[in-house]
């Protein structure tokens, strides 16, 4: 008696010999922004981001530089200065170009996704110490709260900028002076502590 030999096809090959299908949730995360990538990188440019980071350092300078005038005057006239400290008018381009650098270094970074989470909670921890220096400093006109508490800040900064440098090179490097310039402001800041 002849039998059907039909051939029987196992699921997996049924499955295999079928063009794979792309994942929608995938896709719709790959595509998430302008479309367009850094083809240097092959991350999305995203130039929200650049604008949200570009914002938030504008904000903070602009909190900070409202923060210390509120303690120029005489109180500050009369604290003995240290010989090292650059003249008045080098602070505002230097801290301009430093947080320029930081909002940039930012967006490189948190285009990266959830890999730069915990990097980016320390960004916003050191944007709150960066103003709280000057709410220390100038406003209460309390250096010695200051010297405490930017001690703090030149350690989260730098952790910032091993974490950077982990994720994206380029990014921690660029970063460099920000670590430089808040051990100069340190220096200064410990002097007056001791000689006022």
């Amino acid at each position: 008696m002849a039998r059907d030999r039909r051939e029987e096809h196992h699921p997996d090959q049924l499955s295999s010999s079928r063009k794979p299908s792309r994942d929608p949730i995938m896709s719709a995360h790959e595509t998430t922004g302008t479309g367009s990538e850094d083809r240097s990188s092959g991350l999305p440019f995203r130039p929200g981001l650049l604008v949200l980071f570009s914002g938030l350092s504008l904000l903070t300078l602009a909190a900070g530089g409202w923060l210390t005038s509120l303690g120029l005057g005489p109180w500050y006239d009369a604290l003995r200065i240290p010989w090292f400290q650059p003249p008045s008018w080098v602070f505002t381009p230097a801290w301009t170009l430093i947080f320029i650098l930081l909002a940039f270094s930012t967006w490189r970074i948190a285009r990266r996704g959830a890999p730069a989470r915990i990097t980016l909670v320390v960004y916003w921890i050191q944007l709150v110490l960066n103003m709280l220096w000057s709410l220390f400093f100038f406003t209460m006109q309390r250096p010695d709260l200051a010297l405490a508490e930017i001690l703090v800040l030149d350690v989260v900064v730098v952790a910032m900028v091993v974490m950077y440098g982990r994720l994206d090179r380029t990014a921690g490097w660029l970063l460099i002076p920000y670590p430089i310039w808040l051990m100069l402001a340190t220096a200064i800041n410990l002097w007056i502590v001791l000689n006022n």
